[in-house]
C-alpha cells in the first residue's frame, strides 16, 4: 500500500523555510484565529465556497485522512521507540501547515482527537471529534502564504501570494501584502505535498508526480496540475478530483468491441461458434491512474458474458492500483513501515501513453443464439465510496 509519510517525514526535518511566530496556539479556536481566512470570503466568495466542498477544505476530516492518520498513531508513534506522539506534525505539515504554529499540548490533543473521530464506539463522541477537527483544514493561507514561495524561500510574513503580477495592493485594508509568486501556477507548487521533498532520490520516492512527469510531461505534453484539476484559467478552487464523479469519469475511456466468429475443434471433428471480445482502457488523465497514498484507490473491470437464456458464460475480473511492499531486501530501518525507501514499487495502473487491452476469444455450445456482454467499470475510493466510471452492454448475435 503506498504511503506518503516518509516522504513528509522528510519534508518536516528539512530547513522548513517559515517564519517562527513567537506565540504558539493552545487551542484549535486560537490556531483557526491565528490563520482565519473569513475576510477573504469577502472579495472571493465564489472561490471561498469552491474550498469550502474541496479535498483542501476538509483536509484532516476526509474519512480516508482520518483511517490514515490513525494508523500511522497505532502503528508508528505508538510502536517505535524512537518516535513521539508530537511527531503526527510529519501529516499535518501538509494536511494543515499552519500546524508549525500550534503547542505540542494541541498537537497532543488533535492526535487524540483522530484516534476518537475513528475510533470511539459512541457515535456522538465520534461525531463531536470531527466537529472539532472540521476547524483544521489547508486554507487560503496555507497555498498563498506557507507554500507559495517552495522550498528554498521562506515566505513573507502579512503577505498574499498570488500567481499575477497586481499595481494595487489589494489586501492592504486587512494588514497583508500582495505579491507574485510564479511557483504557484506550477505543478511543482502541488508537488511539495504531492510528491516527496528535493532531497530524496527521485527513483526511491515514486509518487503521482513521479507518473506525471514521466509519462507526461517527458512525452511532451505541457499542462500543469492547476490546467486540469483547476480548470486552467478559471481557477476553479474546488480541486476536481476523484470526488467529482464527471471529472473522474472523464479521465477514463472504455471501448468494447464484440464480434462473433466460428474455430474448429479437432477433437469434436466439428466447427463451433465462438466470441472475440477486445476491451481497451484509455487513461485521459495527465498521472497514471488510480493513485493516491495511504489508503490507495482502485479500478476494477468486470465482465460477464451470458446466453439468451442469462445463464453466465464467462465472468472476469482486472485490478487496476499502484502498490508498494514493504521490507525490500530485508532493509530494516526505522520506521521502516512507512519508509518508500525500504520498499518494493509495483505499478499495476493505467499510464496516460499506453491504453490498456483485454482480448478474449469465448467458445460458445451449438444451441447459443446470442450473448450480452457486459462490461463495468468501478473506481474504489474507499470501502465506502465505489463509482461506475464506465459502462457498456452490447447483445451480439452468433452466427448459425
Amino acid at each position: 500500500m503506498r504511503n506518503i509519510f516518509i516522504c513528509i517525514l522528510l519534508l518536516s526535518i528539512a530547513v522548513l523555510p517559515y517564519p517562527v511566530s513567537a506565540k504558539k496556539a493552545a487551542t484549535i479556536d486560537e490556531l483557526v484565529e491565528m490563520y482565519n481566512i473569513k475576510p477573504c470570503a469577502g472579495c472571493h466568495a465564489d472561490k471561498y465556497e469552491d474550498w469550502k466542498t474541496s479535498t483542501m477544505g476538509n483536509s484532516i476530516i476526509d474519512p480516508r485522512v482520518l483511517l490514515g492518520m490513525r494508523t500511522f498513531i497505532r502503528l508508528a508513534l505508538d510502536e517505535e521507540k524512537s518516535m513521539k506522539r508530537e511527531d503526527i506534525t510529519i501529516c499535518l505539515n501538509c494536511h494543515i501547515p499552519q500546524i508549525k504554529d500550534a503547542a505540542p499540548e494541541l498537537i497532543l490533543h488533535i492526535g487524540d482527537l483522530i484516534l476518537t473521530a475513528v475510533e470511539n464506539d459512541n457515535e456522538l463522541k465520534r461525531e463531536a471529534a470531527k466537529k472539532e477537527l472540521s476547524k483544521l483544514n489547508l486554507n487560503c493561507l496555507g497555498c498563498h502564504n506557507l507554500k507559495a514561495t517552495g522550498f528554498n524561500a521562506a515566505p513573507k510574513e502579512k503577505v498574499i501570494y498570488g500567481p499575477r503580477s497586481m499595481e494595487n495592493n489589494p489586501h492592504a485594508g486587512f494588514g497583508f501584502q500582495t505579491e507574485k509568486s510564479a511557483l504557484l501556477s506550477t505543478s511543482e507548487f502541488c508537488a511539495q505535498c504531492h510528491h516527496c521533498p528535493p532531497d530524496v532520490p527521485w527513483k526511491d520516492c515514486p509518487t503521482l508526480y513521479t507518473t506525471y512527469i514521466e509519462n507526461f510531461i517527458q512525452k511532451g505534453r505541457k499542462e500543469t496540475c492547476q490546467n486540469c484539476h483547476m480548470m486552467g484559467e478559471a481557477r476553479i478552487h474546488t480541486f476536481a478530483g476523484p470526488g467529482n464523479i464527471d471529472f473522474l469519469k472523464s479521465s477514463l475511456s472504455l471501448n468494447v468491441a464484440a464480434r462473433p466468429t466460428r474455430y474448429i475443434d479437432i477433437y469434436e471433428n466439428r466447427k463451433m461458434p465462438a466470441l472475440v471480445l477486445e476491451i481497451e482502457l484509455k487513461n485521459n488523465a495527465g498521472h497514471v491512474i488510480p493513485h493516491g497514498c495511504a489508503i490507495m484507490p482502485r479500478i476494477i473491470m468486470e465482465l460477464s458474458v451470458r446466453d439468451q437464456e442469462g445463464r453466465e458464460i464467462l465472468s472476469r475480473q482486472k485490478e487496476f492500483s499502484v502498490n508498494d511492499l514493504y521490507f525490500k531486501g530485508g532493509k530494516q530501518v526505522v520506521m521502516a513501515e512507512w519508509d518508500v525507501t525500504a520498499t518494493e514499487h509495483f505499478n499495476l495502473g493505467i499510464n496516460p501513453d499506453k491504453p490498456d487491452t483485454s482480448t478474449f476469444i469465448i467458445p460458445l455450445e451449438k444451441d447459443i443464439k446470442s450473448v450480452n456482454v457486459e462490461v463495468n467499470v468501478k473506481y474504489t475510493y474507499s470501502r465506502d465510496r465505489i463509482f461506475t466510471i464506465g459502462k457498456t452492454v452490447q447483445k451480439v448475435e452468433i452466427e448459425k
